[in-house]
């Protein structure tokens, strides 16, 4: 006798999840003024205030940012 288990379907709460997730990692962890970049243009990448506004959580997160 064979027994199945059903299959879990990924909802769009998960999938929701995941990208914010994502999202959030890359703001914290490797933004070097691509995020507001969209908004200011070129500014951005030389004024870095998503980059500075996190700072102290990369170095505390013992993730490199220079």
């Amino acid at each position: 006798m064979t027994t199945t288990f059903p299959r879990p379907r990924l909802g769009l709460g998960y999938i929701g999840t995941l990208l914010a997730a994502l999202l959030l990692f890359f703001v914290l962890l490797l933004d070097q003024g691509q995020t507001l970049s969209l908004i200011q243009g070129q500014i951005a990448y030389q004024q870095l205030i998503v980059h500075e506004a996190v700072h102290d959580a990369r170095h505390t997160a013992a993730a490199p940012c220079h």
